[in-house]
Parts: structure tokens; C-alpha cells; sequence
């Protein structure tokens, strides 16, 4: 990327802004990252390593990032002369203790939410909130991750992140939403279990389907079949429907796409019916003419036209992974090690998180004589810094908390 923020490129901005959250010492060695001193003295010099190898190695080093040699080359031009082993060896440990100082950094963040709800709040639906999951995939035949997000968008930022292995599918409880929050959820989450899980956390959600994804019913129990209700024209229908094991009834809101997206989506599936080798059923080809989106919002908050337009919201969650992936480069991790992997993901979503912050502060600054804003395109997920100035003690954690476990 290009030259970045001299404020974030500064290493003792990324501790102090690191160390306002968490006392990085004790939780180094609550989490086992940090054992025993040796050629990397401090628990501070430990993150260093890490944000080297992650986020710092693509700067430093192009798309292609740093190796573990390359990361013990740049280690000793700041003091710490070790092997590419011992690299590895010491970034292996850090996995558990980055995902802990990434929840801390998401939830200083999140208390921001309470003062930005205000902005947050959608006048027919109440606090909106999106939720969504992305593929990470490693070289070779490796295990792939799975990161989920949720977005605010009256914030602006994402609001919690969780990573799992591929095999955990996309769920709500990854990314558990707040009381009182309309929940937009793409095709992953239509699930009786997640709407369940929504409406039990005292929220309700909007939810695009699949002419397959549920089993639908009519209010009289009676089965409710979706390609017959599909409209002709371009006028948006709505029905009300049940879904087995939901107490509530729910809205099923159905609506053609315009004519050249029909054709696009009509492509899409027959291009998958033959990746998947098998003969497409003629109702997927009508269905993906459609969009069909299921909530449990009241008709009288929330009309038909209206809740379409709210699913739209979900744009910005899927812009925040493109970012992170063509931007932030987290889409290519260098490494199959799961232990070594998680540590290289969760350096780079500490950078995320760090470089959004910063983004949002040099935005809300007017343009002045004194300071001039950098524009948020500038903004290093390179921490430049990383690699040329000394290592500095972590501050002193003003409440010193516990680590959770």
C-alpha cells in the first residue's frame, strides 16, 4: 500500500492505543503468548512480531507479505535476532492472546454504540444492524477460516468480528446482536435456529431467502408454496407465513428484479448447475428472478417497500470485507499452520480495527491550516514504523482488569 498515517506508522501509538484497552504484560502471559523473556524481552515486543509477520510484512515486502525468514530479518534490524524457527515458534502462541486484545479493542468500541445509537436508529425499524461471513482461504489444501461481522451502520464501523474455521458455519451467536436491534441477514442465516436466536435476544430481524430455505406455511398450517405466490408484474407482494417451531407468525415479501438482473441471476445459477455437475430445477430459474426477504417486523412499522429498501443496508458489511481483503490483504494468508494462521488473521483485523479508528478521528476534524487531514485511501494497514523504531515498555493499564478467559 502506500505511504500511511504517520500516527498510526508510529509504533507507540499502536501500543498506547492497544494499551488503553487491555494491559497487554498480564494478558501475554494469561494466554500463554508470552512465557519466559529471551531475544523477545517484552510482551510489547512480542505484538511487534506479530503486526510484523500480519498486517506490517505486506507493506514492508508487497502483496506477497513477509516470510517467516523475512520477519526474523526485519526482527533484528530492531533488536531481536532470531531464526526463522524461532519465529515461528513464538508467533505459533499468540493466537488466543490476539483474539483476546481484538475483543477488548471491539468492545472500547462497542460502548461508543450507546452514544451513536441515536444515529443508528432507523425512523420505521428501530437500531439496525448487519451481520454477515466471509471465506478465508490459505495456500495449498489447508483448513480455511471463516470471518463473520457485524456492521452499524449509523456508526459507521464494524462492531464485532469472530473467526472460525470453515467447517462453522455462518450463526448469529457468532456475532450475537444487541437487545432492541433489527437484525439484516443475507441467504447464510436463513435458518429456523438463527431466527430463533435473534427473536430470542429480544431483536428483530430481515432476512433474505432461497425458494428453498425454509419450509413455509400458511397461517392455517397449510404449506405455503413460494413459486406460486411469485408476482408477474414489478409491484412487490406480501404474505403472511409461518415457519415450523416459530411461535410468531412472520412477512414474506416478494418482489421481480429489474429485467437485467433477472438475466444475470438466471446465468449465475446454471453457471453453478454446472460447476456442480447436475440439471437445474426450472423453479431455481425462476426464483432467481426474485428477490424474497422474511421478517418478523409489523407491517404498520415497517411497509413492504420500505423493508426492501433496509435489506439494502447489507451492501456495507459486504464493502467491509472487499476492503479488508483487496485493501488490507487478508485474503492472503501466507500460511496452513491453523496456529500460526490465526495469529497472522488476527494481527491484520488489530490493524483493521486500529486503522478505522483513526479514520473516524481524522474525519471528524475540519479541514484547517494547522492540520490537514489524511484521506482514509492513506491510511496504513502498513504501520511503517514497525520495522524502524525501538521497542517501548506497555503502559501501565489504568484499571489493570482480568483477561477474559
Amino acid at each position: 500500500m502506500a505511504h500511511g498515517s504517520s500516527e498510526l506508522s508510529k509504533w507507540d501509538d499502536v501500543v498506547r492505543r492497544v494499551g488503553e484497552v487491555a494491559d497487554i504484560g498480564l494478558t501475554a502471559r494469561q494466554f500463554g503468548a508470552f512465557t519466559r523473556r529471551g531475544k523477545v524481552a517484552t510482551p510489547v515486543a512480542l505484538l511487534r512480531l506479530a503486526l510484523l509477520y500480519g498486517p506490517g510484512g505486506l507493506s514492508l515486502h508487497g502483496p506477497g507479505g513477509l516470510s517467516l525468514r523475512g520477519t526474523a530479518a526485519m526482527a533484528e534490524a530492531i533488536g531481536m535476532s532470531l531464526t526463522d524457527k524461532a519465529v515461528e515458534g513464538r508467533l505459533r502462541k499468540c493466537g488466543a492472546w490476539l483474539e483476546h486484545l481484538l475483543a477488548q479493542l471491539l468492545a472500547a468500541r462497542a460502548a461508543a454504540v450507546s452514544v451513536a445509537q441515536a444515529r443508528s436508529v432507523d425512523p420505521a425499524s428501530g437500531w439496525v444492524s448487519v451481520i454477515d461471513g466471509s471465506v478465508i482461504k490459505p495456500p495449498g489444501r489447508g483448513g480455511q477460516w471463516r470471518l463473520h461481522a457485524r456492521y452499524d451502520p449509523g456508526l459507521g464501523r464494524v462492531v464485532d468480528l469472530c473467526l472460525t474455521p470453515v467447517s462453522g458455519s455462518e450463526r448469529v451467536l457468532h456475532t450475537p446482536p444487541g437487545d432492541g436491534q433489527t437484525v439484516i441477514m443475507d441467504r447464510g442465516y436463513a435458518r429456523v435456529r438463527d431466527f430463533a436466536a435473534v427473536l430470542a435476544a429480544g431483536c428483530d430481524f430481515v432476512s433474505r431467502i432461497g425458494w428453498r430455505s425454509l419450509s413455509l406455511q400458511h397461517p392455517d398450517g397449510t404449506p405455503f408454496d413460494i413459486i406460486a405466490a411469485l408476482p408477474e408484474g414489478m409491484q412487490a407482494s406480501e404474505h403472511v407465513v409461518r415457519v415450523a417451531s416459530l411461535a410468531q407468525p412472520l412477512r414474506l415479501v416478494l418482489r421481480r428484479l429489474p429485467a437485467d438482473k433477472v438475466d444475470r441471476a438466471a446465468r449465475r445459477a446454471l453457471r453453478k448447475s454446472a460447476r456442480n455437475g447436475t440439471r437445474v430445477d426450472p423453479r431455481t430459474l425462476r426464483a432467481a428472478g426474485y428477490i424474497m426477504v422474511i421478517t418478523s417486523l409489523a407491517a404498520e412499522a415497517c411497509p413492504a417497500e420500505r423493508l426492501l429498501q433496509m435489506y439494502r443496508a447489507r451492501w456495507q458489511v459486504a464493502l467491509g470485507f472487499k476492503r479488508l481483503k483487496s485493501i488490507g490483504g487478508i485474503h492472503r494468508l501466507p500460511c496452513a499452520d491453523p496456529h500460526l494462521a490465526k495469529t497472522w488473521l488476527m494481527a491484520h483485523l488489530i490493524a483493521a480495527v486500529l486503522i478505522e479508528d483513526l479514520a473516524a478521528e481524522i474525519l471528524a476534524f475540519p479541514p484547517s491550516k494547522e492540520r490537514r487531514p489524511t484521506h482514509p485511501g492513506e491510511i496504513a494497514v502498513t504501520l511503517e514504523g514497525l520495522a524502524d523504531q525501538p521497542c517501548l515498555p506497555a503502559p501501565r493499564h489504568p484499571t489493570g482488569p482480568r483477561a477474559r478467559q
